[in-house]
């Protein structure tokens, strides 16, 4: 009989413990809607995560927004100096190919696209270097590189949690980065011409009939004070406008309304595919600590 006490106590203490625990797991999402008998609301329906969607999604989007791609952390990678780097190194590149185009400066004037940019009727070189100029960093689409650059290897933090991988995913990713390169592009686009004049300004001259190797050549010792120039562009018009490019994408709101986009059982599927280990580890912990409160229970 002793033996029996011993034996069934404890094993019925490690069953009620793994039921209660496997059952306090199940009511965070079961069920999944509102369950009323007549007009009386059963209480704890639906469960506590698909009543509570709303909020959670806030929270998440909360923190998104204002600890992880806040204003700081964006303006210290897109500023930072590797950044910088390979945006210098892109620039370049680019200039690097002017070094084998025979075409002049003026047959890039007349290109379509490149033309109707152009003030025909201005006389003066300059004018026509500077809208040139302009049109050539806007087509150059730098928002595209920078974006690139930031989500590939800057946001890490986001990608090794596998919660916000799997609520942030790469369709989510995808839409924070065309808003964001699309905003980088525009600023870049409002700038770009009183820039490209501070920067004609500093090269102008009779040019228009020049080839682009000849000019290249002629300006190589001047590549590194371009290459600074467009740099300073680039800072300029981030530095003074993140703000404004956040405000405009709402990061919050995307990653509010992804959350929000889920129905219960996606919601319950995301989570048990990312806490599977975890959540059986507190099923088995409960059917444990039942386990030794059985066991104890024989002493007093």
């Amino acid at each position: 009989m002793l033996i029996s006490r011993v034996i069934v106590a404890p094993v019925v203490g490690g069953v009620i413990g793994y039921i209660t625990n496997d059952l306090a797991i199940r009511m965070l999402f079961r069920p999944r809607k509102a369950v009323y008998i007549g007009r009386f609301h059963v209480p704890f329906t639906p469960g506590l995560i698909p009543s509570q969607q709303g909020r959670i999604a806030k929270s998440i989007g909360d923190v998104i927004s204002s600890q992880l791609l806040n204003e700081e952390t964006l303006r210290q990678t897109l500023l930072s100096e590797s950044t910088v780097g390979m945006l210098r190194k892109k620039a370049r590149t680019a200039l690097r190919v002017l070094s084998k185009d025979e075409r002049t400066v003026a047959d890039l004037v007349r290109l379509p696209g490149i033309r109707e940019r152009v003030n025909m009727s201005a006389d003066e070189i300059e004018g026509k270097l500077t809208a040139l100029l302009s049109a050539k960093i806007i087509e150059a689409q730098l928002g595209y590189a920078v974006v690139d650059s930031v989500v590939g290897n800057k946001m890490d933090f986001i990608t090794q949690n596998k919660l916000f991988t799997k609520l942030i995913d790469g369709n989510t990713q995808e839409s924070i980065r065309e808003m964001l390169a699309e905003k980088v592009n525009a600023l870049i686009a409002e700038r770009a011409p009183d820039a490209s004049a501070a920067i004609v300004a500093r090269f102008r001259g009779q040019l228009m009939d020049a080839r682009l190797c000849d000019l290249y050549a002629r300006y190589q010792d001047k590549e590194d004070a371009l290459i600074d120039s467009l740099t300073e562009l680039y800072t300029s018009i981030l530095g003074n406008n993140l703000g404004r490019l956040l405000e405009a994408i709402n990061i919050e709101r995307i990653v509010v309304d992804k959350i929000n986009g889920l129905d219960a059982a996606e919601l319950e599927g995301m989570i048990f595919g990312i806490m599977k280990r975890e959540l059986k580890a507190i099923v088995y912990l409960g059917a444990l600590l039942g386990f030794l409160m059985g066991f104890i229970n024989l002493l007093w």
